[in-house]
């Protein structure tokens, strides 16, 4: 087979991979000229560098990608971030990109000074909401052991859970059972009380959701784990996946020791209706930002189920990697993962959002926040708040982590009547004037930006994919690539 045969038939299977899935709305979005558009770079560098080594002609494709200008305008240039640390890659193949820093400023006697640590390859990020997967993995373990049926209500496993009687596992796993609590959980007084205010988890008498997205049915299926495994929570995430993986910087409480390793998110700021600035000072390292997490008793080591988690890229790059070649899960279950129950397309044409098993999916409409239409129908992703997020293509064999401590330092909400305040910097930086005649960084595209960074690292990959099978055949290299 020549090289513009092997790019076809590489064509022929992203186009497979796009449309293996159940939802006939998401197939097809994606054209074989489109794929060919991207990939015809790799064809013609092998082709017109005979003598180029693999390594040489993956650092040419990643630098033409422009990825790395992409990053310093996102970190350096608007300042959506102070730093970022990236990895992706296929089975052989990975790239990791560091910039910026992990602390911008320290409190010191009520006042804030400039002390920069920079972004290092290990430092500690707060997962936030990327720790959902971890329950998700959980639930569907069990499920393959078969120790529970997703189809068994809440109260049956846990009965404190009384006014949830009809609402099964499944509902929660996949978004599709709209629940609410009698007051918010993150205005307990103590962990007991935030305990008492779950427990009245009940059913919303309007189930017709645009947006299925909540914290509330995940921190639920923490104790339908620890009911049927018979341990805490967190041992049984240390017993499943932290240990077997080896992820020994992934922890609810973080020791000691590894405390300075932390990215700073302390001084994270909002501006209220009346344009005066709300700001956390004292957030010291390895305090979770989300508010629940806390009330429900997190410092205590109690795992909330829906955040709490800090971790590593080279942790969670881990867990991307083992969950695409399903070695933590099987098969059935990392494919169903990305099974969509609560999408759908509504009578004035709109979509509501899709998602799968605790994570998000591809979604009908490119405003709302989804996985990247170039991969395959199985693919998941689970973002963080506080700037992470995890992506996994068990198809096409394409993972990535991204992490960053987007909210150190930064106005990360407005209040509608105070956006024409907004400054705009010739650079795309945007900042906020104070009374003091001061001003504070605006970090309200960070997600948007971020996408497009998220974006070109996986055309990367498909590139880096290309080029293992045409270096393969052309120049009959070991399965064994390095980067």
């Amino acid at each position: 087979m020549n090289l513009q045969d092997e790019m076809t038939e590489y064509i022929n299977q992203l186009i497979i991979n796009q449309n293996t899935t159940s939802d006939r709305h998401f197939q097809d979005l994606v054209t074989n000229k489109e794929y060919e558009q991207l990939l015809q770079i790799v064809l013609d560098l092998v082709i017109n560098n005979p003598n180029a080594s693999f390594e040489q002609l993956k650092q040419e494709l990643y630098q033409r990608s422009d990825l790395r200008n992409t990053i310093n305008d996102f970190v350096y240039k608007r300042s959506l971030t102070p730093g970022i640390i990236l990895e992706f890659g296929t089975n052989y193949t990975h790239q990791s990109i560091i910039a910026g820093l992990k602390q911008e400023y320290v409190i010191l006697n009520n006042n804030k000074v400039f002390y920069p640590r920079d972004m290092e390859s290990d430092t500690i990020f707060d997962l936030a909401s990327t720790s959902k997967i971890f329950t998700a993995i959980a639930i569907l373990k069990l499920k393959e052991e078969n120790r529970l049926n997703l189809f068994t209500p809440i109260k049956e496993i846990v009965p404190d859970f009384s006014s949830l009687e009809n609402v099964t596992i499944y509902d929660l796993l996949k978004f599709n059972t709209h629940i609410k609590t009698k007051v918010r959980v993150d205005s307990a007084k103590s962990k007991e009380e935030a305990e008492k205010i779950l427990f009245s988890a009940y059913k919303h008498p309007n189930q017709e959701q645009y947006n299925a997205y909540t914290d509330i049915g995940a921190m639920v299926l923490k104790y339908i784990v620890e009911k049927i495994s018979g341990m805490p929570f967190t041992s049984y995430i240390y017993e499943t996946i932290l240990k077997p993986l080896k992820m020994e910087d992934t922890h609810l409480l973080i020791p000691e020791e590894k405390l300075s390793r932390v990215a700073n998110e302390n001084f994270s700021m909002k501006i209220n209706k009346d344009g005066l600035l709300e700001a956390t000072t004292n957030n010291v390292p390895g305090t979770v930002q989300d508010p629940k997490s806390l009330a429900m008793g997190i410092s205590y080591g109690i795992a909330p189920g829906h955040a709490g988690y800090f971790s590593t890229v080279k942790d969670m790059y881990s867990l991307a990697q083992s969950l695409m070649n399903q070695e933590i899960l099987n098969k059935e279950s990392i494919y169903d993962m990305s099974e969509n129950v609560v999408g759908k397309i509504l009578p004035n044409g709109d979509s509501t959002y899709y998602y799968g098993s605790l994570v998000f999916t591809k979604q009908l409409d490119s405003r709302k926040l989804g996985v990247y239409t170039k991969m395959s129908g199985k693919t998941f992703m689970s973002p963080g708040f506080a700037g992470t997020t995890l992506y996994v293509d068990p198809l096409n064999k394409i993972s990535l982590f991204f992490a960053s401590n987007r909210l150190h330092n930064r106005i990360y909400d407005i209040h509608p009547s105070q956006l024409d305040n907004i400054i705009y910097g010739p650079d795309g930086k945007q900042t906020y004037p104070l009374p003091n005649d001061n001003s504070e960084i605006i970090s309200l595209n960070f997600t948007g930006k971020k996408e497009i960074i998220i974006k070109q690292a996986l055309d990367l990959c498909f590139q880096f994919q290309l080029l293992e099978r045409l270096m393969l055949n052309e120049k009959n290299l070991t399965r064994k690539l390095t980067n």
